[in-house]
């Protein structure tokens, strides 16, 4: 694809999920990565220009929310989910993303989604919490062979969390922790062919959407409606990757 095609794409696709993500603490990499893939680009050149960009969003949601500490949720993500990143990133940009997961996701999701609305949610919460250590295993994993693991992220956290900033805030701390363990095997192992100054323009984009406008948005949403608008994050995603071959 050449410079005039892709910078418009990268741009568009990163000013819109950027605000997302500063919504959800997901987007970036749940969204834009099957929207690049399908534009036809490489899968570690994907991560090269996406993974910046939500690492900088995560990190001004953190800094919002209290800064960057530990709490025990956190150290779980650290002892059971770093790990399964970091491996699970090395086999997908050696040997290519594994799309099987797609399908397998996307039934996860909606099945997620239809708890959440129902009267089934507080199973669903106590089924998260009582399996936490193998369900974070899991999204290390499925997130470093596809990119898809923030729709897996967002059913953890929020069958864990009620509070909307409890939620975007532990969500942001795990995504952007995986991002950046993904970052660093994706330039130790390979060097992605991108256009360095696009490459260097996107994270100052996505930044500036979430200081301008997402930050502000997050703040006057109640809490009712941001617990509708996940379930819909979880469930729209949930029906894409169902339905794209």
């Amino acid at each position: 694809m050449s410079i005039e095609m892709l910078a418009p794409a990268l741009l568009l696709t990163v000013g819109t999920f950027a605000f997302v993500q500063s919504l959800f603490g997901i987007g970036l990499l749940l969204f834009g990565t099957p929207t690049l893939l399908l534009l036809g680009l490489p899968f570690n050149v994907v991560l090269a220009y996406l993974l910046p960009c939500s690492i900088v969003v995560s990190a001004l949601q953190i800094a919002d929310s209290g800064g960057l500490t530990f709490e025990p949720i956190r150290r779980k993500f650290l002892l059971y989910t770093a790990p399964a990143v970091l491996l699970a990133t090395g086999i997908a940009v050696t040997f290519g993303s594994v799309h099987q997961l797609r399908a397998f996701v996307g039934v996860v999701l909606l099945g997620t989604a239809v708890t959440r609305i129902s009267r089934l949610r507080d199973v669903l919460a106590r089924h998260v919490w009582n399996r936490l250590p193998p369900l974070l295993i899991g999204l290390g994993v499925v997130h470093g062979l596809s990119n898809l693991g923030g729709g897996l992220l967002s059913v953890i956290v929020g069958s864990c969390y009620s509070d909307k900033s409890d939620i975007r805030r532990h969500i942001a701390f795990a995504y952007g922790l995986m991002a950046s363990l993904q970052l660093v095997v994706v330039f130790s192992t390979a060097t992605p062919r991108v256009e360095w100054p696009l490459w260097s323009a996107l994270p100052v984009l996505a930044g500036s959407i979430y200081l301008l406008f997402g930050r502000r948005a997050f703040r006057r949403v109640a809490a009712r409606p941001y617990q509708v608008g996940l379930t819909g994050i979880i469930a729209g995603y949930g029906m894409l990757l169902v339905a794209t071959p």
